[in-house]
């Protein structure tokens, strides 16, 4: 009771806070973020939700929990992302990491005692080949849309939003008594995720705009993921460029003609 007092309390301060959240005034003109007022507001609210919730519940479990035990946690839950990973990578086209994705599941769950341990990664030298929903819109040409903070879940785009839903569909732990074990099986996810994400949610500290760092970070990630680690290089604004060069060829006539009187 005390915990669940504590937890409600945690909410009601990461509310009531994030309200006093300060808004750049030009917040909203880059085209990528035009909800950028709300989205910040959101944004401080998942900080304060994070420092008096989320954070430390993740390093309690650091401190009960046994290094040890808290990697082959985090390898069942890798495994029971396969599924997802099969189903993208083959509707993305990409047939041979969709049988990488098979070929892990079945030998990590068996082999590897319920995916606790990596034995195709070790052994067979078959990396996690991880893929969403979200990722397969965008190979099949669907728009990011504008990019939007989810209450208590944090960085996203209108498209990678979407797709949470099919992504929840795909997760094996959605299928259980659809209760207390399933709920549980998401919270461990969510505590241990928290977990793994210390180092780079602590640079956000010591950040000019913390908003701002996440942001690009997570857009600059997510455009990694859909060109598998490959994204193509920004085209140069060609018309900017013949501008200058036409007002560079401009500059140099007045010279030329002198020259010649």
């Amino acid at each position: 009771m005390k915990t669940l007092q504590k937890i409600l309390l945690g909410l009601a301060a990461a509310a009531a806070l994030s309200g006093c959240v300060s808004v750049p005034d030009n917040a909203g003109e880059d085209p990528s973020d035009p909800w950028e007022k709300l989205n910040r507001n959101t944004f401080a609210f998942n900080q304060k939700m994070d420092t008096y919730v989320l954070r430390p519940i993740a390093k309690g479990y650091e401190f009960v929990v046994p290094e040890y035990v808290r990697s082959r946690i985090g390898n069942i839950y890798v495994n029971l992302g396969e599924p997802s990973n099969a189903i993208n990578n083959a509707l993305q086209g990409k047939g041979e990491s969709a049988l990488v994705s098979l070929f892990r599941l079945m030998i990590n769950t068996t082999l590897g005692l319920g995916g606790m341990y990596d034995v195709a990664g070790a052994a067979a030298n078959q990396p996690v080949r991880k893929e969403d929903f979200g990722q397969t819109l965008a190979v099949w040409g669907v728009g990011s849309g504008p990019y939007f903070v989810i209450p208590f879940l944090g960085p996203s785009t209108v498209r990678d939003t979407g797709s949470l839903a099919v992504d929840y569909v795909t997760a094996p732990q959605t299928w259980l008594d659809g209760g207390w074990v399933e709920w549980g099986a998401w919270g461990v996810l969510a505590v241990d995720y928290r977990l793994r994400m210390m180092p780079a949610t602590d640079l956000l500290k010591g950040a000019i705009d913390p908003y701002l760092m996440a942001r690009e970070a997570y857009l600059g990630n997510r455009r990694n993921a859909i060109y598998d680690g490959n994204p193509p290089l920004e085209d140069f604004p060609e018309d900017e460029f013949e501008d200058e060069y036409d007002d560079g060829d401009q500059a140099q006539q007045p010279d030329a003609e002198s020259k010649e009187q």
